[in-house]
């Protein structure tokens, strides 16, 4: 949440000054971007504890990208078909528990070489999005309607 949050200022700034008439400086500058890991945990242990009280409870899957940041995103993976009930906690057919999805924005290293260099690397970062499964709510299951059948005589 921190890092999407950072991206988000980030992005804004850019945007920012842009709209101002200052983009052309912004080509080939350098933004420093610092990330506080010390929030995680906390995050971490909220989430956990509601996944495993809800009716459509869910556990997390991890998905490592080394050239995104942030490297390391987990999603939402819904632990059963259907809800729990209220009562006795058994599986309720009459709902589905269905994936709630959020798009969040990500950075992609893209690795470049510079002219005259060998050794030494060189990155540029390209903002893009990715869509991800936060959390596992209670849905009525959706019916299609079937075309009527012609009869068989």
């Amino acid at each position: 949440l921190q890092v999407m949050r950072a991206l988000l200022v980030l992005v804004l700034g850019l945007t920012v000054s842009m709209k101002s008439g200052q983009g052309a400086r912004l080509r080939g500058a350098s933004v420093r971007l610092d990330l506080d890991p010390s929030v995680m945990p906390q995050i971490g242990r909220a989430a956990s504890t509601i996944a495993n009280m809800s009716l459509s409870p869910w556990t997390y899957r991890e998905s490592r990208v080394e050239s995104r940041l942030p490297r390391q995103i987990f999603h939402a993976v819904c632990l059963t078909s259907g809800c729990l009930s209220l009562q006795g906690g058994a599986e309720n057919a009459g709902l589905e528990a269905k994936p709630i999805y959020h798009q969040v924005l990500v950075l992609h290293k893209i690795s470049k070489q510079r002219p005259g260099t060998r050794r030494r690397k060189w990155y540029s970062l390209r903002l893009g999005t990715e869509v991800i499964s936060v959390g596992c709510t209670c849905v009525r299951p959706s019916v299609v309607p079937q075309p009527p059948r012609a009869a068989l005589f």
